[in-house]
């Protein structure tokens, strides 16, 4: 009988008891996972879109943003304004200016009124004993006046003058008003609180040009303060007086022709001019230098030009009364007129004007006698504006040039049509085959629509809907459309000639609005690619419409994906338990079969 023999070599599997690659789950999968794999490309293309969608929308709001800022006609008329000499006055000028060249002579700056307090406190850190009485009238912008009182500054009790100041200063006097500034001046002796009207010049002006009304009227103090002096403007007697004219003494050099009395009591003792000693050829400065050149304790004597006219101001530590002073002066206005120095009241000078404010004076292309309030002056030349810094030497006026600026507006015209052109280049660069828009009929509808408006003449101001003269398209200026790449460049040559013969037409191709020009007409530039632009960029635009289906897709798009997340994980779960269970059963069949050819071998 013949006998069989076995192989004693064990089977191989491949290193597991069924032989199957240990990846076969995963190769397996790889089915199921083509599903998967299709929407993962479509929502990374999806996103792409997104992307390129969400960059056309910069694009487009940075030349909306553009076209905006063009609206305005002042974008679109620029000017170079030069001084001759910015030693006398600095220039510059707005949109409404007009190219030309004037004359400017300063004979006079604007100045501001300032009222000073005749006494004051000798301690910084003195303070007011009681609630004071503090009341001024102030003429307002338009002309109207206000009454303040200490109750709308809230001083009170325990304020020092610095406090005063800042209270006063920073009141909140409203929009019909610029204001009073106040603020402390140390003379050497006092600390004295000041007041001036933040406008400047006169409040009305005489015909020869002389302030007829103050800005800063009826200025009331009653002060106590700790340190014991007491300014009062409403007594009738006092430490201060001021000796004025019935004609004012507006040349510092009159001087005295005859003295019939000078004599005043201070401190009980009398005194007359056989003391003080004023004699012909006297000026008020000669008068104050003779008062004070007496020595006598607590008594002195000063000139105070308020930029206008001049007064004798006598303060004394105690009242100064029994005055009476009658002196003539000749030559009181340079011209010969003669006036009186006269007063037998000793009346109080609690506060006195120590500046008067006055209007500037110009004399402008050959035209005399022009004012202004200010020495920024806006009114005179229209679009310029003048600002004062010197009077000028006589017969030496101050060239002014205004020219339109060419250099300027063409780089206003390059802001616009960089940023057009950077929306025409990224359509083009991202259409083509294969680009993230190459099948988006809103680019192409984007590029129209753009092309559209440079093509649409912009209608007169007037109503009529006439075409605009002399150019109402950006080709007639030079700005032309390349065929090829929808992009805007300059012709230099046409363009500098459109600014050189119709500069100031220019801002009307840009700015006309639609009410200038008529409901059915075309506005300007501007205006229309603002509208459009905005209709394209909006919430319920084009634009906006795409936008929100790709998010909705994506939305759509992100849930199928989980969805399908949990099949493939639940396909491969089963897949994994089969493959569990399949090598389990190889496995113990293996032992079976090595257990079998064991006991076989032995036979």
């Amino acid at each position: 009988m013949a006998t069989s023999s076995v192989s004693s070599t064990p089977i191989s599997f491949g290193g597991l008891a069924t032989g199957l690659p240990a990846n076969m789950v995963d190769q397996l999968m790889t089915v199921e996972t083509r599903r998967m794999t299709a929407l993962q490309t479509k929502k990374s293309n999806l996103t792409t879109q997104q992307t390129a969608l969400n960059d056309l929308g910069s694009k487009l709001s940075a030349l909306d943003t553009t076209v905006t800022n063009l609206q305005s006609i002042s974008s679109w008329s620029p000017h170079t304004a030069t001084s001759g000499d910015t030693t006398y006055l600095d220039v510059t000028a707005s949109s409404t200016a007009v190219a030309g060249s004037h004359s400017v002579e300063i004979t006079r700056l604007a100045s501001s009124q300032t009222m000073m307090s005749a006494a004051g406190v000798t301690s910084s850190t003195d303070t007011l004993s009681a609630a004071p009485t503090l009341s001024f009238t102030l003429m307002n912008t338009d002309g109207t006046t206000t009454n303040y009182t200490n109750t709308d500054f809230a001083i009170a009790s325990g304020d020092s003058l610095s406090t005063i100041a800042s209270k006063i200063s920073s009141y909140n006097y409203g929009t019909n008003s610029t204001g009073v500034s106040a603020s402390t001046l140390y003379d050497g002796t006092n600390y004295r609180l000041v007041l001036t009207p933040r406008d400047q010049g006169a409040g009305s002006r005489n015909s020869d040009g002389t302030t007829n009304t103050t800005r800063l009227t009826n200025l009331v103090m009653n002060m106590a303060w700790t340190g014991g002096q007491t300014w009062d403007t409403t007594v009738t007697s006092g430490n201060t007086v001021a000796i004025g004219t019935a004609t004012a003494m507006t040349s510092s050099s009159a001087t005295v022709s005859a003295v019939t009395n000078f004599d005043f009591t201070f401190n009980g003792t009398s005194y007359t001019n056989a003391t003080v000693g004023v004699a012909a050829g006297d000026t008020l400065s000669g008068i104050a230098t003779r008062i004070n050149s007496m020595n006598v304790t607590g008594l002195k004597a000063s000139i105070v030009n308020d930029g206008y006219q001049n007064r004798l101001v006598i303060d004394g530590t105690t009242a100064i009364t029994g005055l009476n002073v009658d002196v003539n002066f000749s030559n009181v206005d340079g011209s010969g007129t003669a006036s009186t120095l006269k007063s037998t009241a000793a009346t109080s000078w609690g506060a006195f004007q120590s500046s008067v404010g006055q209007d500037a004076q110009m004399k402008i292309d050959g035209l005399t006698n022009i004012y202004s309030s200010s020495n920024s002056v806006t009114s005179v030349l229209p679009g310029i504006t003048l600002s004062l810094k010197q009077v000028t030497a006589a017969n030496t006026p101050v060239s002014v040039t205004v020219a339109n600026d060419n250099t300027t507006l063409k780089t206003t015209l390059n802001s616009f049509t960089s940023a057009f052109n950077d929306v025409i280049k990224y359509i083009a660069e991202n259409s083509g085959k294969g680009g993230t828009l190459e099948a988006s009929a809103l680019a192409r509808s984007v590029v129209s629509q753009l092309r559209s408006q440079l093509n649409t003449p912009t209608s007169s101001g007037d109503l009529s809907g006439n075409r605009l003269s002399p150019f109402s398209m950006l080709a007639e200026i030079g700005l032309r459309t390349d065929q090829k790449t929808g992009q805007v460049s300059f012709d230099s040559t046409k363009l500098d000639t459109a600014l050189n013969t119709n500069f100031t037409n220019l801002a009307s191709l840009f700015t006309n609005t639609q009410t200038s020009v008529g409901t059915s007409n075309s506005a300007g530039l501007s205006y229309r690619l603002d509208t459009l632009l905005k209709s394209i960029t909006n919430t319920t635009g084009s634009l906006g419409g795409s936008k929100q289906s790709i998010t909705d897709q994506l939305k759509s798009l992100d849930d199928t994906i989980t969805r399908e997340q949990a099949r493939e994980d639940k396909v491969r779960a089963q897949l994994n338990k089969k493959f569990a269970n399949l090598e389990q059963l190889v496995s113990s069949m293996n032992s079976q079969g090595n257990a079998l050819t064991s006991a076989l071998s032995k036979l």
